[in-house]
């Protein structure tokens, strides 16, 4: 069982894909992003933009020297450690019925369970891309439940496409 304040990932029903690269920005974990390779062969993840069609998603710090979650960082919820501009970032590929906690946008409904979902311009999921009614036009996904926490941003369950 995974630990819903510890982890993003809910449930994969096929191997996972997992990708790491530099930082283009800071970020924080259950984002959207997208990996890509630069001039030279390395890899960097940049922040999904607006109704971007990815379903790659920042992932919380595992591996502790390169992720920057140190062993005295104990009680301090995973999902809480954002990444800096540079650092090497870990994230992960959903694919179709996967499901994962995400980071619920402020432009988002009252209530986005069972609306198809997209990234906002911060990269944070969402049933209305621009806070003005506009429906995701490359939906990555369909909310499923709100996870409503008091101290740090709401997380929506995803189903993927």
């Amino acid at each position: 069982m995974i630990a819903s304040e510890q982890s993003v990932i809910a449930q994969l029903h096929n191997e996972n894909s997992y990708q790491e690269g530099e930082a283009d920005a800071a970020f924080d974990v259950g984002t959207g992003c997208a990996v890509y390779k630069d001039a030279d062969g390395n890899w960097h993840v940049r922040q999904a933009t607006a109704d971007e069609d990815t379903k790659r998603v920042v992932r919380e710090q595992r591996n502790p020297p390169r992720g920057g979650m140190a062993v005295s960082d104990t009680g301090t919820s995973a999902l809480e450690k954002s990444y800096a501009a540079g650092d090497n970032t870990e994230t992960v590929g959903f694919n179709r019925y996967d499901r994962a906690r995400l980071r619920l946008s402020s432009n988002a409904t009252a209530d986005p369970t069972d609306a198809e979902v997209g990234w906002d311009a911060n990269g944070l999921i969402t049933d209305d891309i621009d806070g003005a009614g506009t429906d995701p036009s490359n939906p990555i996904g369909r909310g499923i439940e709100v996870i409503t926490r008091t101290d740090e941003d709401d997380l929506l369950v995803v189903e993927f496409y």
